[in-house]
């Protein structure tokens, strides 16, 4: 059976706040999300910059919003897939020089909540010398484009999808310092049309679906393997 499914990017932010501060023009992008037959699917978390930048650590809270039907369920996986396959990504923002991966490849994502039906899952990691006398940091290159995170959704058997919402939240868990411990102003990349078809495959339910991106803005901290 085939189910067309919409699905929209959402951002919750104050933005005027990012478009002020000229110390960084950092854009966060979260990837289309592919949803396969076992109910399980990601989504990729990256940052763009065209002038450069430093970073010492960052957190991300992402959150799911039904706005459908009261029978639509789309939930952040629990627990998350293995971290470490984050940290040796050769893109990863602090690749080589994570603090949670030295110490022992730490979860990058904290448990995701509430437990029953779990829509928001907070994470984060530091560059390893964070703690160093003064604290270490990375430089990102202008014109770079760096990974940041990947999450995995899944989508409980029998439920019924309609319309949803991913979104990066603007809150104190979502943050991005530089060398100096400053708060890095950011913005959202340019959502794409948000209407996405998809659908279907197999006899039990599984589908193939994608999710057209959100973005985000926002700062302050929190590691949840810290």
């Amino acid at each position: 059976m085939i189910r067309l499914i919409q699905a929209f990017a959402a951002v919750i932010g104050l933005l005027g706040l990012a478009a002020t501060d000229a110390r960084a023009d950092l854009t966060i992008n979260l990837s289309d999300i592919t949803l396969g037959a076992n109910n399980t699917g990601t989504m990729d978390i990256s940052a763009t910059t065209s002038s450069g930048f430093t970073l010492s650590q960052f957190g991300l809270e992402l959150a799911i919003t039904s706005i459908g039907s009261p029978m639509t369920r789309l939930q952040f996986s629990s627990p998350q897939p293995d971290s470490a396959l984050i940290y040796s990504n050769a893109n990863y923002v602090f690749h080589g020089q994570s603090f949670n991966a030295a110490n022992g490849d730490l979860p990058f994502w904290g448990t995701p909540t509430p437990g029953y039906a779990p829509v928001d899952i907070v994470g984060g990691d530091a560059v390893a010398s964070i703690f160093g006398m003064p604290p270490g940091y990375v430089s990102i290159a202008g014109g770079s484009t760096v990974y940041l995170a990947r999450v995995q959704f899944y989508v409980p058997q029998g439920t019924q999808l309609n319309q949803f919402q991913v979104s990066l939240v603007n809150g104190p868990n979502t943050y991005f310092e530089d060398q100096n411990g400053n708060p890095l102003p950011y913005t959202p990349g340019v959502p794409e049309p948000s209407s996405l078809t998809v659908v279907a495959l197999s006899g039990f339910g599984g589908l193939l679906w994608w999710y057209r991106r959100g973005r985000k803005r926002r700062q302050p901290k929190n590691l949840p393997g810290s």
